[in-house]
């Protein structure tokens, strides 16, 4: 059994045409709150109908030597989807080149992994697929680098849900914590069937990886249906709900780790999204800043000013925590998006800049690029650049504004990673074959 992801309220995920530019992006009406800027886009990899995936729907990571790390939703030799690595050129070559470490086969191994790939201790890769394995809810998976001679890469599944009230569909990746932990969100199961948050324990010699439900969301105010992993903070972990909270807009919420073995964890939700103002349906994690402040995003909610969306066209926002232990949590919006060539939908989340604080993005849709609909756009790579003066607004600014052309990729929907003055991503349609793309913009 097979479901695909569910964006519950607007539009599915997959890009497979560009009907779905149309539904999910925004019009622009309003004043310009963007300035342009130069940086240059390079199309690293077109993905294409063969056995390479198709539709890379979650961002990229780096290894050792710039080597991108990353997976596709389709494609691959049985056409479920791939893990792959991207390997930068030595000159004077220009050409990067795409390596398949995996072509799920729908079996044991896993199926349309969603989620983008960690790496671990030795080079290993870890990830999740959310179809497949033994009950065909889903996998958690791990990648070993070949042992020279050999070129070949190990796949090997950690564990398969669906046994229980394990959870099911871990449509959000997993995380490391100390010790090699893993740990993870599924979208469906528990006892409430609103999902869970688990933990996956490396066996001490040989052996199983030993999961655990940390936590089973009951659908109300503390959350429902999570599409993201965790952030793994010292005792605690952060994530996001896409629907429940108080007024079933989603969640932010923390999850900290008992003080005595085998006691239950303590869930707390941080904030409830209202659908107003501060937006609606977190559909990505949140990311950590200075002085424990989390970052996010929303893919709907705020001022529905010029916005097709109903609940609007999505926010950025922060956390900040209290200062008295135990009290509420800030939440403050840092842009709304919408305007006039601005970005919509933003369904990733942020990285955050390590010293500047700048907060880097995409959206899936809006931007002043063309192609993708009538005044939709096809979505952007941004910068969010925080003020000078306290309590001033964050300055936006739009790196890229993808155009359907032919040559670039559109719809970003898996985020940003930034290494030495270059932003690497992932789009899930467009370029040469339609079939999306891996993307560097040098700023």
């Amino acid at each position: 059994m097979t479901i695909r992801l569910p964006l519950l309220r607007n539009c599915g995920t997959l890009l497979k045409t560009l009907l779905i530019f149309t539904a999910c992006t925004a019009a622009q009406a309003a004043s310009p709150t963007t300035r342009a800027v130069t940086p240059t886009l390079k199309t690293l990899y077109n993905f294409t109908p063969g056995s390479d995936g198709t539709n890379p729907n979650a961002g990229v990571v780096m290894g050792s030597s710039g080597v991108l790390y990353g997976t596709a939703y389709g494609g691959g030799t049985s056409g479920f989807g791939t893990a792959f690595s991207l390997t930068p050129p030595t000159p004077p070559s220009t050409t990067w080149t795409e390596t398949v470490l995996h072509s799920f086969t729908a079996g044991s191994d896993g199926a349309y992994p969603y989620a983008g790939l960690v790496i671990g201790s030795s080079g290993v890769l870890y990830g999740t697929t959310d179809g497949g394995g033994t009950y065909g809810f889903g996998t958690v998976f791990s990648l070993s680098p070949p042992t020279p001679p050999s070129t070949t890469w190990t796949e090997k599944v950690l564990y398969s849900f669906g046994s229980g009230s394990d959870g099911l569909l871990p449509f959000g990746g997993v995380a490391i914590g100390s010790s090699g932990v893993l740990y993870g969100t599924t979208y469906l199961g528990g006892t409430s069937g609103a999902g869970t948050v688990f933990s996956l324990t490396p066996p001490t010699s040989g052996g199983a990886w030993t999961e655990s439900v940390l936590y089973s969301f009951a659908g109300g105010s503390d959350g429902a249906y999570p599409t993201a992993s965790v952030l793994v903070g010292t005792g605690v972990l952060y994530g996001t709900t896409y629907l429940g909270g108080t007024s079933d807009y989603g969640t932010v919420f923390s999850l900290t780790a008992p003080t005595s073995q085998g006691a239950p964890w303590t869930e707390v939700v941080l904030h409830s999204f209202t659908a107003g103002s501060d937006g609606a349906y977190p559909y990505s994690n949140v990311a950590i800043g200075s002085s424990g402040v989390l970052y996010g995003t929303t893919y709907s909610g705020g001022p529905n000013t010029g916005c097709k969306i109903s609940t609007g066209c999505g926010t950025v926002f922060s956390l900040t925590p209290p200062v008295t232990q135990g009290a509420a949590w800030t939440e403050a919006v840092l842009h709304t998006f919408g305007s006039s060539n601005d970005g919509s939908t933003p369904f990733p989340g942020l990285m955050v800049g390590s010293t500047s604080g700048v907060l880097y993005g995409t959206t899936y849709g809006g931007g002043s690029g063309n192609g993708c609909g009538v005044k939709a756009g096809c979505g952007t790579v941004f910068a969010l650049t925080p003020p000078s003066t306290k309590g001033a607004a964050w300055s936006e600014m739009i790196l890229q504004n993808f155009s359907f052309n032919g040559t670039e990729g559109v719809a970003p929907q898996g985020g940003v990673v930034f290494s030495n003055g270059v932003l690497y991503g992932t789009t899930s349609g467009g370029g040469t074959s339609i079939l999306g793309t891996v993307f560097s913009l040098t700023l």
